[in-house]
């Protein structure tokens, strides 16, 4: 009887940003609790709200929203912002 190479292959390790639909969670300053959706082609522009500057067509960026809004969760997805992905990152540490 011959042996089965089948499951000798290297596991590939589990994407559990996948899993979740590409949403991650993150804590802003303010101390809300922010989804965040990695957008890799985006399909119009945008103004980014970190440094009001235009998101182009086809460029990678950020979407970023928090359900603790004090009109409820609907609002709060509502108020969703396309963000560049260095002024996401860089977002706790602007002047304002």
């Amino acid at each position: 009887m011959r042996k089965s190479n089948k499951y000798q292959r290297a596991v590939r390790p589990l994407d559990s940003l996948r899993l979740m639909g590409g949403k991650r969670y993150e804590t802003g300053a303010d101390g809300l609790e922010y989804q965040v959706v990695r957008i890799v082609r985006g399909t119009k522009p945008y103004v980014c709200p970190g440094c009001n500057g235009i998101i182009s067509v086809g460029e990678a960026h950020e979407v970023a929203w928090t359900e603790e809004h004090w009109f409820g969760a609907q609002a709060g997805q509502q108020d969703r912002r396309h963000w560049h992905t260095s002024c996401w990152q860089a977002r706790g540490r602007r002047r304002g």
